[in-house]
């Protein structure tokens, strides 16, 4: 990696910490925060022309097409000032993703590390679980739904990451710490 990396994309499990690290990296270096499952939040909330698919498939903890999930990030990329650094979570959730999400870096002349946040399935389906007792969470508001999202990570993300580690981009973070410790490794292996 010669040039200074200016693209981070935080990947794990449902449960692992993506969406908490994420912001607290974005604060941290003024960067942007790019979140597919806060973009879909919002649809699902609102009133689009789509808003009731995404609200259906959402609502049952399913995940959305990978053509979706490359236009919101597509959407988002370029409507980006090339300088502007970028933190995304949430996006690269199958091997297809993957290979368009770097491609689109590629092509964008960003420098990319993924940071795969390590949890163990207990401890995931715990914080799960607590946090559809906190929040608006119809896709977490059951140990059935959460083993089904775990099964759909594993399928989909596992070949996702691979793809990235087959390009060198991969820093294994254990994702078990406190947040700040989490956020400590992050930043750790930035540099920053």
């Amino acid at each position: 990696m010669h040039n200074p990396i200016d693209t981070v994309l935080i990947i794990g499990r449902p449960g692992s910490g993506k969406g908490t690290q994420a912001k607290l990296l974005s604060e941290k270096l003024g960067w942007v925060r790019l979140s597919s499952g806060d973009r879909i939040k919002e649809i699902r909330d609102g009133y689009e022309p789509f808003s009731p698919r995404v609200r259906e498939m959402y609502d049952k903890g399913t995940l959305l097409p990978d053509w979706f999930a490359d236009y919101l990030l597509e959407s988002a990329l370029l409507d980006l000032d090339s300088h502007v650094g970028v933190v995304a979570e949430g996006f690269g959730r199958t091997r297809s993703q993957a290979e368009h999400f770097c491609e689109i870096i590629e092509w964008l002349g960003r420098d990319l590390v993924v940071f795969n946040l390590e949890v163990s399935e207990d401890e995931a389906l715990r914080r799960m679980l607590d946090r559809a007792k906190t929040q608006d969470r119809p896709d977490s508001n059951g140990e059935d739904k959460v083993r089904d999202r775990f099964r759909a990570f594993d399928a989909s993300t596992g070949p996702a990451l691979q793809y990235f580690r087959e390009k060198g981009f991969v820093v294994d973070i254990d994702g078990e710490l406190t947040p700040e410790g989490v956020a400590e490794a992050i930043a750790t292996a930035l540099h920053k």
